[in-house]
């Protein structure tokens, strides 16, 4: 029995000796544990960029936190405020974590604190950390011209956060952000509170011509600058082809003190009946007639002639329009000349009209069967990709409807038919009602072919408009569609 007692004692006595230096291990581990956290620096995930550190970061951008005794981590704060992580990425010495995109920022509440605070259940660890709010950007200056020593202008744009300081230079800063040499800073200006404004005064001996620039912590917004009335600049228009006797709206900057519009070079829209926005971003008018031809509308200004680049009343791309442009073959459906008393109250000579009371789950209720005078390739060439290419026309909705919706079906492609579509107004996004408004959808979600060549070799002219009501509700609609044509993009 004690050789047996004796055995034991000594296996245990190595035993202990083997698992001494492990608890001193422990115990040294749960001592560096019990240490004041400390964070050394923040890095993105990717470790081939781990020696790239930085403090200022994105919305949404997943960091790597370094540190030491960084374990038992409890509470992240970031601006101020708590957020998510994952306790599996946590270590003694790195923390994986994700700045909230949706963080409020310093820019939008300067009573923040810029930092990155980790709470452990032995400590605190600070860092100074700044999340970067969305780029300044400047669409357009507001002023009475000619421009003076300490007249006021408003700089119009957004996220005019943080801003470090205004100037005017003749040179264009540099990419980097970098400031010219010869500069006019501006010493007088406020920013309104929601940071989509910049009011400021004029200094003395400013520029003539040259830049105007917006520097905010995150980057600088840069506007080209005149004294005097700067030149039209057209962005957009709410139809290239609109119906006559509807409302036109172009876009853009500096319609100022405007003078003419010209269609075509055939006629122009006198001053009166042109209305210009407070903001001299938008203009409007009605189309008194359609020109013959196709060309470029322009807006003159006291700054000078600017012209849309879209071309305007494409005719030659029009492949339906029921006055001579292609013909109806059947249908149950109905065409109509506007009188003005009724909707669409207006139109371009005839237009096709579906309307009436759809029952629910009808799916064959009233269609348009026609055939299409196809665009020829003089104006769009064979081998144009009919991913550059869009099916654009003119729509009517009287009133919103829910339920209905069109198939639209060309050569008898139908498996690659658009379907469940609803008409949207290709320059608001939205349904407009009670006025005509241009529809565009990529061709290619109406056809299969790779090319505009392809496509006519199918040898069809079949265009189909069909609507049908999915939904389990009868429901009325009026719509009315004119000017079928294919557009590049």
């Amino acid at each position: 029995m004690k050789s047996i007692y004796k055995y034991l004692d000594t296996r245990l006595f190595l035993i202990g000796l083997l698992v001494l230096p492990f608890l001193v291990v422990v115990s040294c581990q749960n001592d560096d544990d019990d240490a004041i956290p400390v964070i050394h620096y923040i890095r993105v995930t990717d470790p081939a960029k781990a020696d790239s550190t930085f403090t200022d970061v994105n919305p949404g951008t997943m960091i790597v936190v370094v540190g030491e005794h960084l374990g038992g981590t409890q509470k992240v704060y970031i601006n101020d405020q708590e957020v998510s992580f994952n306790r599996n990425y946590v270590t003694s010495t790195n923390i994986i974590l994700t700045v909230p995109a949706e963080l409020e920022l310093l820019g939008e509440n300067p009573e923040l604190k810029g930092e990155l605070r980790v709470e452990t259940n032995h400590g605190v660890a600070l860092y100074n950390m700044h999340v970067l709010s969305p780029a300044p950007y400047i669409t357009r200056i507001a002023a009475t011209y000619p421009i003076e020593e300490g007249d006021e202008l408003v700089l119009i744009g957004g996220n005019f956060y943080e801003v470090q300081g205004l100037y005017f230079s003749t040179e264009k800063p540099s990419d980097d952000g970098k400031r010219p040499v010869n500069i006019q800073k501006v010493v007088d200006y406020q920013v309104t509170n929601n940071y989509g404004r910049i009011t400021l005064t004029v200094p003395a001996n400013v520029i003539e011509e040259g830049y105007l620039v917006v520097e905010c912590y995150t980057s600088s917004a840069v506007i080209e600058f005149k004294t005097t009335i700067p030149e039209p600049v057209l962005t957009g228009i709410s139809s290239t082809m609109p119906v006559v006797g509807s409302m036109v709206t172009i876009t853009g900057q500096n319609f100022i003190q405007v003078s003419n519009v010209n269609v075509n070079g055939e006629f122009d829209i006198p001053v009166a009946d042109i209305t210009v926005s407070d903001a001299f971003d938008e203009l409007s008018f009605v189309l008194p007639q359609a020109p013959t031809h196709s060309g470029k509308i322009s807006v003159t200004t006291g700054g000078g002639t600017g012209e849309l680049s879209a071309v305007f009343y494409p005719v030659e791309n029009v492949i339906l329009n029921y006055d001579g442009i292609g013909s109806h073959v059947w249908g149950d459906c109905s065409f109509v000349v506007a009188d003005g008393s009724s909707a669409p109250y207006v139109s371009t000579g005839t237009c096709l009209g579906i309307t009436g009371t759809v029952s629910a789950y009808n799916y064959w209720w009233k269609q348009s069967y026609s055939n299409a005078q196809w665009v020829n390739t003089n104006v769009l060439p064979g081998n144009t990709p009919i991913g550059d290419l869009k099916l654009q026309f003119e729509c009517f909705v009287k009133e919103v409807f829910t339920g209905p919706v069109f198939q639209i079906a060309m050569c008898e492609n139908f498996d690659a038919a658009l379907s469940g579509y609803v008409p949207v107004s290709s320059f608001t996004g939205k349904t407009e009602t009670g006025k005509w408004m241009q529809c565009s959808v990529p061709l290619s979600s109406v056809v299969a072919d790779a090319t505009y060549q392809e496509f006519l070799n199918r040898n069809s002219a079949h265009i189909g408009v069909y609507a049908t009501n999915p939904g389990g509700s009868e429901a009325t609609i009026e719509v009315y569609f004119d000017n079928f044509r294919i557009v590049r993009k």
